[in-house]
């Protein structure tokens, strides 16, 4: 009931198995990632980045790791982008491969795999946070994570009251309370504000005049979803840079509880991932290798090798 005092035994476990170290980390996708994110039942997410930078491809590959290598699923309202595209790049990102390349047995493999493990909200009518917050609680047996794909193709619920601050507080406090109520992760992916587009590195940098990577208060509607979330992530490139615009940068803001593992990324210290053929991330570790994560998956069509020096003659690697 609203306002009862609390259980304290829930308190008193969490607080005797940190103790004891049982707390168990969150799922990783083995990478120089698994340092900074993990993916955590209950988790409130919040992704941040300038528009055509790969956010969502971003997300999406890392949605496909954890769902190989831990078995979950997903179910996705992307609003700006068609069901077909989306599992255009899964499919792609599964088998390394384009999709025109792709033998008929190993495209319909991967599109069986494809939809085992995500499924997708009709995106021809018009949502609020609610209605997609109803539509993940009918769901919510049947999956691990949800994925709110952008905050602002959402229309507001005219039942709350108050200005645009006061609905923002409200809906993100909404959405936190599905994911501590339901042991549900949500991710949330936002544009950064005007102003911070006209950010860019300072003269005698060694980018200057390139967008600098937003911070996590230049989310449209300010700080009060880096306040709300477990976990903020910003998502960067250089589309327009010779060398790095293949480069994709995440910069991990926030960790709210580095018990089940994780931690902010240093200043200027992102984690690097490149794209390769439209269909490969290759991670850059901190040994200065590069490795794709699904090597060595069960679920992989064919076997992967480490890559440390891929196509130099092509695009030079900066690192």
């Amino acid at each position: 009931m609203i306002g009862d005092i609390e259980n304290k035994e829930e308190s008193r476990k969490y607080l005797l198995d940190l103790k004891e170290g049982r707390i168990k980390l969150g799922l990783g996708i083995g990478c120089v990632l698994d340092d900074h994110l993990r993916f955590n039942p209950s988790g409130f997410n919040v992704i941040l980045g300038h528009s055509n930078v790969g956010k969502t491809a971003f997300v999406f590959w890392y949605f496909l790791m954890i769902a190989l290598k831990h078995d979950k699923k997903f179910l996705v309202f992307s609003s700006e982008n068609t069901t077909g595209s989306i599992k255009r790049d899964l499919i792609q990102f599964l088998e390394q491969e384009k999709l025109k390349n792709l033998s008929d047995a190993h495209y319909y493999s991967a599109l069986g795999r494809v939809e085992h493990h995500f499924d997708f909200l009709e995106i021809d009518h018009l949502y609020t946070h609610r209605i997609l917050l109803d539509s993940f609680e009918k769901n919510k047996d049947n999956y691990d994570g949800f994925l709110i794909d952008p905050y602002n193709s959402l229309i507001k619920d005219s039942s709350i009251a108050g200005n645009s601050h006061d609905y923002d507080y409200q809906a993100s406090t909404e959405i936190r309370i599905f994911c501590r109520k339901y042991t549900k992760a949500v991710y949330l992916v936002a544009h950064a504000n005007t102003e911070a587009l006209r950010k860019t590195y300072p003269k005698g940098h060694e980018y200057e005049g390139f967008p600098i990577p937003p911070n996590a208060a230049d989310i449209e509607g300010g700080g009060k979803w880096v306040n709300r979330a477990d976990d903020f992530i910003v998502a960067h490139r250089m589309t327009q840079h010779p060398s790095r615009w293949m480069f994709t940068e995440i910069h991990i803001k926030k960790v709210k509880d580095t018990a089940t593992g994780g931690k902010p990324t240093f200043l200027d210290e992102p984690a690097c991932f490149r794209m390769y053929n439209e269909s490969q991330f290759f991670a850059q570790e901190r040994n200065g290798k590069e490795i794709e994560p699904l090597h060595n998956s069960q679920f992989q069509s064919k076997k992967l090798e480490i890559n440390t020096n891929f196509d130099n003659e092509e695009h030079d690697t900066p690192f």
